[in-house]
């Protein structure tokens, strides 16, 4: 091994500062050490050890990034079927590197984004399906309320007020950074406001909190190949979870799945043990529409998507999809 840059992120990492972490968490002896595949920030390494696979998460985004990580991993890890990485280890000391970092066991399996470029028609139905099942494993947590991490004490905690009304804070935090990237036209709010109007009332509608991942999709999921099928082996990139209504977390697939079978075998997949409720199409037009306001935050202020289309050309083609998906399994 030798002195490598892993990522813009992580910059320039010695040997000795990875075989310190081994030696500080009992992984053996490094073989080998390589970037992660993939990913949007590049704060992953692969490490090889005379002990296993691990993965090394460093630079994280804040101080409450690995320890709401690692509280996340643990509830999954507790109370659904779908694995996720535990025991989750953090170091809260940034000497060794300016930073602090967490070690995981690495998941076994092949990436969901890597399957899925590589996939036909019929195998990508068969990975969608897997990708419901998946996601109705990891709604097995569930909370009493709607809570959000609070990072003073490592918990999550109930959020203020009624579900309605934190999800539109959330959607006006959004909005707010958009605007001030100069993000939405006068035509672009309107859109925003009017669909808003026209489904708000469906938020209503009762449901039991699950810890909704946020960015769920094949990319943060591992599967191992079982003949024509694909079997879920763990589930990762867990900072944005939180508690709340589940059918939040069905709209970040929309992204990646390409026609209605795969949509369908999406939401047969998930409703098999966990049925949308009356009203749904109306609600994941709306999460869809909050979903996809974050991309084109990020998209705008970077200056790297969405460069020759207006908002509501972009985002019509996703409400649509989530609207029928929301259409074809009710309670």
């Amino acid at each position: 091994m030798q002195a490598r840059k892993y990522s813009e992120r992580l910059g320039v990492i010695e040997p000795a500062q990875l075989n310190a972490v081994a030696e500080q968490f009992d992984l053996g002896v490094i073989i080998d050490a390589r970037p992660a595949v993939g990913g949007l920030f590049g704060q992953n390494v692969m490490l090889e050890t005379t002990e296993g696979w691990y993965v090394f998460r460093g630079n994280p985004h804040g101080p409450g990034q690995l320890t709401k990580e690692r509280r996340v991993a643990d509830l999954i890890n507790a109370q659904s079927s779908l694995p996720a990485p535990w025991p989750y280890r953090v170091c809260d000391d940034p000497g060794l590197f300016g930073w602090t970092y967490a070690v995981m066991p690495m998941l076994p399996g092949v990436c969901g984004q890597d399957l899925w470029s590589t996939a036909d028609a019929a195998s990508r139905q068969e990975l969608a399906t897997s990708c419901g099942r998946s996601l109705a494993m990891l709604h097995e947590v569930t909370g009493a309320t709607c809570r959000a991490y609070d990072e003073q004490i490592d918990d999550f905690v109930p959020v203020d007020g009624a579900f309605t009304a934190w999800w539109l804070s959330r959607l006006d935090e959004t909005r707010n950074r958009c605007r001030q990237v100069g993000a939405l036209s006068a035509q672009a709010e309107r859109f925003i406001d009017d669909l808003v109007e026209r489904n708000l009332p469906a938020l209503d509608d009762s449901f039991t909190p699950v810890l909704v991942h946020h960015d769920f999709k094949a990319g943060n999921l591992n599967f191992l190949p079982v003949g024509a099928s694909f079997e879920p082996s763990g589930v990762f990139d867990l900072f944005e979870a939180y508690f709340a209504d589940p059918e939040e977390d069905l709209v970040r697939m929309l992204w990646t799945v390409d026609t209605d079978d795969e949509r369908r075998a999406f939401i047969a997949g998930y409703t098999d043990t966990a049925l949308l409720r009356d009203g749904a199409a109306d609600r994941l037009e709306l999460y869809a529409l909050a979903d996809w306001l974050l991309a084109w935050e990020y998209g705008k202020r970077n200056r790297i998507w969405f460069e020759d289309v207006t908002f509501a050309d972009s985002v019509r083609p996703i409400l649509a999809a989530a609207r029928a998906v929301g259409s074809w399994s009710r309670r």
